[in-house]
Order: structure tokens, then sequence, then C-alpha cells
């Protein structure tokens, strides 16, 4: 009889399936509590990416004669007063949109029954009436108050993330020392290997996404105050955040201000629009933002996706926002560790 020892199926051992069915019931454990202690890892993750991302500006001020203490209150205050006033930005630009979006009730009564006569002689069973049904039923003003609820929300976060990240700062360069006393020899210099290595790529992302979200943003007021826009700056604001969602959140930018221009001008203006937004959108998407990450957070497209549901669920739209770069610090944690690598190769491009 031949042979079929090669085409058996790998025999997975009992010590790999417990392995895995431990793995298991500790992510569903560890999702339970992220969903139920909210209020306590949401700033936790905040104050770590707030600390990764203001520590190189305690070294400038460091380098520059500052001691320890001036130069932490100074970075934090600094750090904190851009995104206490890019708030206040923030909302004022949503309530106005809010409060905005009933005066373009009739133009949209306009181009609904523009619309129907055009398709009446193909689609007979669509009326105005079912239309109007069907869209008023789109809550658009209920959508903008729980995303305001939820900035308001995300405010209350913000001053316990101030805290932690106070706390955090001016411990993070004797965090080093602390790990090759707790852990002497070999496994202390891996581990403080490892969290400068992840320290470095997270700040290089966050800063690098942060300044490409402002580039997108910035296009987008502009390409939309052009075009005679209304609402140019609050499109600019969501391009901003939704840039940090992959993949979703820039169809989802461009949609909203196409939109805006459908209602305003018309569909000839709402396409030209679109491609004037497309257009830069993906040159700095495919191009310009690959170029400056270079492989510093090298997570595969499907990952990034998987990322964006699980933190999305878990967190919400802040979820969505910190998806990647949580992602990125499971990731290279795993790059780091021999045992973890499997994983981390399987996270990757």
């Amino acid at each position: 009889m031949p042979s079929t020892a090669r085409h058996r199926l790998p025999d997975l051992s009992s010590g790999f399936a417990i392995k895995l069915f431990l793995g298991l019931g500790v992510i569903f454990m560890v999702s339970y509590l992220f969903i139920v202690l909210k209020i306590v890892f949401l700033p936790l993750v905040l104050a770590f990416l707030a600390t990764s991302l203001l520590a190189p500006l305690v070294k400038i001020f460091r380098r520059w004669g500052l001691p320890a203490t001036p130069a932490v209150a100074l970075s934090l205050l600094l750090g904190f007063a851009v995104i206490w006033l890019a708030l206040n930005f923030i909302l004022e630009n949503l309530i106005a949109l809010k409060d905005g979006l009933p005066a373009y009730k009739d133009r949209f009564d306009s181009l609904l029954s523009q619309a129907l006569e055009i398709k009446n002689r193909r689609f007979d069973f669509l009326t105005l009436e079912l239309l109007k049904d069907q869209l008023e039923k789109i809550p658009i003003g209920r959508v903008l108050s729980g995303f305001l609820n939820s900035l308001m929300s995300f405010s209350g976060y913000f001053f316990l993330t101030l805290i932690l990240t106070l706390y955090f700062l001016p411990a993070l360069p004797a965090f080093p020392a602390k790990l090759r006393k707790a852990f002497p020899g070999e496994k202390g210099l891996t581990l403080c290997q490892a969290v400068d290595a992840i320290t470095a790529k997270v700040q290089s992302y966050i800063l690098v996404k942060a300044l490409v979200s402002l580039g997108t943003g910035l296009v987008f007021i502009l390409v939309c105050g052009l075009f005679g826009v209304d609402f140019a700056s609050s499109f600019g604001i969501f391009a901003f955040f939704l840039n940090f969602i992959p993949t979703v959140g820039i169809v989802a930018s461009l949609l909203l201000p196409a939109i805006m221009a459908f209602v305003q001008y018309g569909w000839t203006t709402a396409v030209w629009l679109s491609l004037a937004l497309a257009v830069p959108s993906a040159v700095i998407l495919n191009f310009v933002e690959p170029l400056l990450l270079g492989r510093s957070v090298n997570i595969s497209p499907v990952t990034a996706l998987l990322a964006l549901l699980f933190w999305g669920f878990l967190w919400g739209g802040v979820g969505m926002i910190v998806a990647v770069p949580a992602t990125a610090v499971i990731k290279l944690t795993c790059d780091s560790f021999k045992d973890l690598k499997p994983i981390g190769a399987l996270m990757g491009n």
C-alpha cells in the first residue's frame, strides 16, 4: 500500500490545544474587563499615547537646561493646551453644523422631487412620499447629537488622562533602570530594548499620523472653501479625525462634503468636489504616509480592519481612533519576544 503519511494533517498536540484554549479565554476575559472598566483602561491607553508623544518634547526642554519637573510641566501645559483649544474649536463647528442643517430641508426636498421626475419611468414603485419617509428615518440630527455627547464624555476622560500623564511622564526616563533592577541579566536587557523600540515606533507613528491627518484636514478645508461648500471647517475636522481610522475613515470623510455639495449645488459640483478631494487624499494615503512612516508600524490591512472592529466594539468612536496605535503596541511587543514572534508575524504584512 502506498504511504499516506505525506498527506496527513499535522497532529496538533494536546499542549498546543490547551495553550490555544487558554489564550482565547484570556482574550475574552481581558476584552470583557476593557468594556466593564472602560473608565479606567481608556484613560490609561490615552495617557500612554500622550506620554509617548510628549516624551521627546521633555527631552528637548532638558537639553535646553530646564530641570526635570519644569520640563515635564511645560510639556504637559503645551500639549494639553493645544488639545483643549482644538476641542473647543471642534465643538463650536459641530454645534454650528447641527444648528445649520435644518436650513437645507427645502433644498433637499426640491432635489428629491427632481430625482423622482427623472427616474419615474424606470422606478415607478419609488414615490416621493416613500423616499421622504425613508430619508426622514435617518436621524441626522440625532447622530450629530450623539457625536457631540460622545465628545463631551471624552472631555471627561481628558482630565483623568491628564492626571495619569502627569505621573507617567516623569516616570518614563527611570523605567528602564527599574526593569533592569527587577529583571537582572539578559532578561532585563531584552525588556529594556523592547520598551525602547515600542516607545520609539509608537512616537513615530503618532507624530506622522497627526501631521498627515492635519495635512488632510487642511486640504479638505481649502478645497471645500474653493468650491463654496458650507461648513468647510467642520468637514476638515471630520477628515482629521477620520484619517486615524483605517480605510473606512477616508471614505466617510469624502462622503460628508459630497452630500453637502449635492444639496447646495447639485450632482455635478458634488462629483467634481469628490474628485478634487479624492485625488490628494489618495496621494497622501498611498504615497506620503507610507513614505514618512516607513516600516515603523508594519500592520497588514486585514489586521488593521480587525483591530478597527475590535477596538470600535470595545470603546466606540474613540476605540476606532486608537485602534491602530494600540494594535501596533501589541504587535511590537510580540515581535520583541521569541515565544510571541509567530503572532507578530501573522499580524504583519
